[in-house]
């Protein structure tokens, strides 16, 4: 007869840090860029040559080529600008805001934002732009 020793079987395993790496450093990726994202308002911003430094904004104001005027991610009617800054001022005392208007935007729509915004006590306003 014959005798079997056992031996202890090895398992045959992949090693997943490299993988876990990888994973952990497109997670930060996306988490970084994700926070430097604009608001999904798609707009053609006049170009300069000036450069475009990143501001923490509270509050990001886009008005685009037909007029409309978004606070964040809604919608404002004209009328509703500058209360809603001045309610924005009482509760932001030294907020950021960035204006974000399309190029294409006429220029007294403009000119209406950036009184409302000068009649509501803005003192930290900043005009987006692109690149040249």
């Amino acid at each position: 007869m014959r005798s079997f020793s056992r031996k202890t079987a090895q398992t045959a395993g992949v090693d997943i840090t490299p993988l876990l790496d990888v994973v952990f450093q497109l997670l930060l990726f996306f988490i970084l860029t994700s926070a430097l994202v604009q608001p999904g308002i798609e707009l053609d911003l006049p170009e300069s040559n000036q450069s475009n430094e990143i501001i923490e904004a509270d509050l990001v104001i886009s008005a685009d080529k037909d007029g409309r005027v978004f606070f964040n991610d809604r919608m404002v009617r004209h009328e509703e600008i500058e209360p809603s800054l001045r309610f924005f001022i009482a509760q932001n005392n030294n907020g950021t805001v960035i204006l974000r208007a399309d190029s294409a935007l006429p220029y007294g729509s403009f000119f209406s934002i950036l009184d409302a915004s000068r009649n509501a006590g803005i003192k930290n306003l900043h005009l987006a732009h692109e690149e040249k």
